[in-house]
């Protein structure tokens, strides 16, 4: 099954998470890998690689990683992982689009579906060597 990571500035995943578990019912195996003030890129990076790891079913399907923002540090550090890990990224995270991810995520959904669902605004995904960019506007459901 593809898994959900969620990275931010500070305790939005975090909280989002929690909104998750208080709406859904669950936390559906999402994790949360909050950016601390004072933490360096490098530490950042090394806790997201953990946490990436750990949530690594060795099924090869991937993980799609949600971001508060492009271009900041916890999308860098995930951008920069992408060398090693099957994922995709997406930037703009919000309750709408983990709502839509957790609840409708199966054995059989792919990361390239995950990725559509989520309606992204920017998205950076690597696989297979294949770099894409892609810009959206709306979202789906």
């Amino acid at each position: 099954m593809v898994n959900i990571i969620l990275i931010s500035h500070g305790a939005f995943c975090e909280g989002l998470l929690a909104s998750l578990q208080m709406i859904a019912g669950g936390d559906y195996g999402v994790r949360a890998v909050p950016l601390i003030p004072g933490e360096s890129p490098e530490a950042y990076r090394e806790k997201l690689e953990t946490v990436m790891r750990e949530a690594d079913d060795g099924s090869g399907s991937g993980t799609i990683v949600l971001s508060d923002i492009a271009g900041g540090t916890p999308f860098q550090s995930a951008a920069y992982l992408s060398k090693d890990f099957k994922l995709g990224l997406v930037s703009g995270m919000n309750m709408p689009m983990l709502l839509t991810l957790a609840l409708e995520r199966s054995e059989e959904t792919t990361l390239e579906e995950l990725a559509d669902k989520a309606g992204i605004s920017s998205s950076w995904r690597k696989d297979n060597g294949i770099q894409e960019r892609r810009e959206k506007t709306t979202c789906k459901t």
